[in-house]
């Protein structure tokens, strides 16, 4: 039994939704099966933050530095732009470093983690939907063992699943993965509004949207074929769904969704370069 003390520098949202997976009596059994037992600490200088998470299984704390001291694995989980003053005159030894800050790479992430006895890296994207242990966690790394990678990946698994990608490529999976959930929601808003317009309450406006939206993924994931296949499927020549669907081709629909994932992967690059 391998066991890590894994400490979390910042207490936001996702930072919030990870503490609460590592945490959660399943996660624990699971990662105890593959052979590794976890002690978890956060550290933030809000207390209404550490309010948020506080258990018997989280250790807080106000000082960064008390937090690294204690932690074999360290998560930053800050905004990029406070990172550098979160970690100021911190001696990170020979720790795993893994960090969700937008924009901030393998490089950058280094000169932050500088002086440390061997550099051990990992860079993560993950989404909101780690709320609900559903998150998309793409990741790239530097410095690790098979051993530690594959710790790495049992944590990433405990709040949704895990891609491990080249770091050119986290810019891109940054506006598919990590905005995506914004522009899925948004379709579903639409939606929900659309069916309240018609006449339904919203409660059943909404479980309209969710299942339609659910057994359509279901549909995705078994269908082997090209996804215009399935959407010629629905469309009955002279039908009602077909005049719907020209509606959103004549829309250019999918250059919309196309320039957003543009857009946001843009502003990625953005940060990347003024971080």
């Amino acid at each position: 039994m391998k066991k890590y003390s894994l400490g979390v520098i910042g207490c936001g949202n996702m930072a919030q939704s990870i503490l609460r997976a590592l945490t959660d009596d399943t996660v624990i059994y699971l990662l105890r099966a593959n052979g590794y037992k976890l002690s978890v600490s956060v550290s933030d200088t809000d207390t209404k933050k550490l309010d948020c998470v506080r258990s018997p299984k989280i250790k807080t704390f106000t000082d960064n530095s008390e937090l690294v001291s204690q932690a074999d694995v360290v998560i930053f989980a800050v905004k990029p732009q406070v990172a550098e003053a979160a970690v100021d005159g911190i001696d990170f030894g020979n720790k795993i470093v893994m960090s969700i800050m937008a924009g901030v790479t393998l490089k950058r992430l280094k000169t932050l983690v500088s002086g440390s006895e061997r550099l051990k890296l990992v860079r993560i994207m993950p989404n909101l939907n780690a709320r609900v242990g559903c998150s998309v966690n793409a990741y790239c790394q530097f410095g690790l063992d098979d051993g530690e990678e594959d710790f790495v990946i049992n944590i990433l698994g405990a709040f949704g699943q895990y891609y491990k990608v080249s770091e050119c490529m986290m810019n891109s999976i940054t506006a598919l993965t990590g905005s995506g959930p914004a522009f899925v929601f948004m379709f579903i808003d639409a939606f929900i509004k659309k069916g309240i317009a018609c006449g339904f309450d919203a409660a059943t406006a909404k479980q309209l949207a969710l299942d339609t939206l659910s057994g359509s993924i279901e549909n995705v994931r078994g269908f082997e074929g090209d996804i215009s296949d399935l959407i010629d499927s629905v469309c009955s020549k002279g039908g009602t769904t077909v005049e719907g669907v020209n509606r959103l081709r004549e829309s250019n629909f999918a250059d919309i969704v196309s320039a957003a994932i543009d857009a946001s992967e843009q502003r990625s690059k953005e940060l990347e370069k003024s971080l």
